[in-house]
């Protein structure tokens, strides 16, 4: 079995090792392969806002331009400028495979079209260091690209309305048709975390990170082959779940599946930084998990209570009259700076055009 989410009841992973761990979850169900794969009922709550975040917007882009004010809606140009500077920000994490991989965004408003609701993806053919906000494509849940009669100049690579990765659609748009909490979901075929992904043991409550990945709820989706078959979109879909935000495709990769784009890279930016743990101190222990330190349950609670604190505040003095706690945008602080360094490397110009 593997570990599915951070709600401790009784579940026990075994391994070739002989080494076992006890660790639970909510809502168990059996997978075609014999697992039992969970999901995590987590109950969601924000006990306040980062103030300081309001008063200063952590992530801004500059404005629509002229030549495009028929082709998109200030909103969705901004949405655009957010995703374009995404894919330089996975180029930099190497969270991509050549011109494969995706990271899509739901183009707010667009459920209430006709043909609804749309979502931005990169062009086949175009690589992630490449992408631009102009040069992103727009598709139905059907897979088929809305036309928004883009100059030639601003896509100068692929010409024409652009081209569909269809392994990339199917992924995609199962999970922005069946959840409506998910507006962002990132996929990349990261060395480590698709290295785990092979492993039968999963992911590990080796460390923070893990602890935050496991307390975001996290599934595993057994293998089928290259996503292309339209077929596996339900079973895809189930084992992601009803609130889990992170799914390991086996033998295949991580996704994560998010209310917004900056949660989504926190959630990938973690997600790989456990695996690379895990892969480093397998190595080191030889590959016996006997050897490496794995918490017991009672520590495993202690890290899940805290990581609900994760973007908690210092506590005010017991003087203040203030109620509630304060949480810190930390989603949006780690894009703010994975945002500034991408601008600083790839210059501003290239990426918002």
């Amino acid at each position: 079995m593997k570990l599915h989410s951070a709600v401790v009841l009784s579940a026990t992973v075994t391994t070739s090792a002989a080494f076992t761990f006890t660790r639970g979850s909510v809502a168990s169900r059996s997978s075609s392969l014999g697992k039992t794969e969970k999901h995590n009922s987590r109950e969601l709550h924000v006990a306040s806002i980062d103030v300081a975040a309001l008063e200063s917007p952590l992530n801004f882009y500059p404005p629509l331009p002229s030549d495009l004010v028929a082709c998109f809606s200030e909103k969705e140009w901004e949405q655009r400028c957010s995703l374009a500077v995404a894919y330089r920000i996975a180029f930099l994490h190497s969270w991509h495979e050549n011109i494969l991989n995706h990271i899509t965004l739901k183009v707010d408003g667009s459920e209430n079209s006709l043909d609804g609701p749309h979502f931005l993806l990169n062009d086949f053919g175009i690589g992630f260091d490449e992408i631009t906000a102009s040069n992103l494509i727009k598709v139905d849940l059907n897979g088929m690209v809305v036309d928004q009669q883009i100059s030639s100049e601003r896509c100068n690579i692929n010409p024409g309305k652009g081209r569909v990765f269809k392994p990339g659609y199917v992924l995609h748009s199962a999970i922005h048709a069946a959840r409506h909490d998910v507006h962002a979901i990132w996929h990349g075929h990261d060395l480590d975390a698709s290295a785990i992904s092979q492993t039968k043991f999963g992911i590990l409550p080796l460390s923070q990170e893990a602890t935050y990945v496991l307390n975001k709820g996290l599934s595993y989706h057994p293998f089928e082959g290259s996503a292309n078959d339209l077929s596996e979109q339900p079973r895809l879909v189930a084992n992601l779940g009803p609130t889990n935000q992170m799914l390991m495709l086996e033998n295949h990769g991580p996704i994560v599946a998010c209310p917004t784009l900056e949660e989504a890279f926190q959630g990938m930016y973690f997600l790989t930084r456990a695996c690379k743990y895990q892969v480093k101190a397998l190595a080191a222990a030889g590959g016996d998990l006997g050897m490496i330190n794995i918490p017991d349950d009672s520590t495993m609670n202690e890290m899940v209570k805290r990581m609900d604190k994760f973007d908690e505040a210092p506590s005010q003095k017991e003087d203040d009259d203030s109620s509630g706690e304060v949480l810190h945008d930390t989603s949006g602080l780690m894009f703010a700076y994975a945002r500034r360094t991408a601008e600083k490397t790839f210059g501003a110009d290239s990426v918002y055009r």
